[in-house]
């Protein structure tokens, strides 16, 4: 396997895609970030506060884990509580959807996927920006 440079990502200086007033998505780290396919994709994601989003249930696992603020997660039809410092492992055709609408704060999360093509975020970036990872002082 070829030896690549390490990446550092400042997450602050990435471009999020806007989902309406609810969702933010940052791209941080991808096989066009790496340089190498078949790179584990890390997602930045931020709920933001009284809101709630519709959810989804994918092909593929997918991992969240918590960075700050408090929330629900919605997994089939168990709901849990979601805190900071929690990961939570998304099995194949699991509905998943999270809810911030109780809460004054953001909640931000890491979100994880093993390919690309399975995040929906992924491509609504290059259908907006031709790419999927963009900095803030791009214009």
């Amino acid at each position: 396997m070829e030896k690549l440079k390490p990446t550092v990502v400042d997450v602050a200086k990435v471009m999020p895609l806007t989902f309406g007033p609810d969702y933010d998505s940052r791209m941080i780290l991808d096989h066009v970030i790496t340089g190498r396919d078949n790179v584990i994709q890390v997602n930045h994601g931020t709920v933001k506060p009284h809101y709630a989003l519709g959810g989804a249930a994918h092909e593929e696992d997918e991992i969240y884990y918590i960075l700050s603020g408090h929330g629900k997660c919605k997994l089939d039809d168990e709901v849990i509580d979601v805190y900071p410092n929690q990961i939570i492992f998304i099995p194949a055709g699991v509905f998943h959807a999270l809810d911030n609408s109780e809460s004054d704060e953001d909640l931000t999360l890491l979100t994880m996927w093993r390919d690309y093509r399975y995040n929906d975020a992924y491509e609504a970036r290059m259908n907006l920006w031709g790419k999927s990872f963009r900095t803030i002082d791009e214009e």
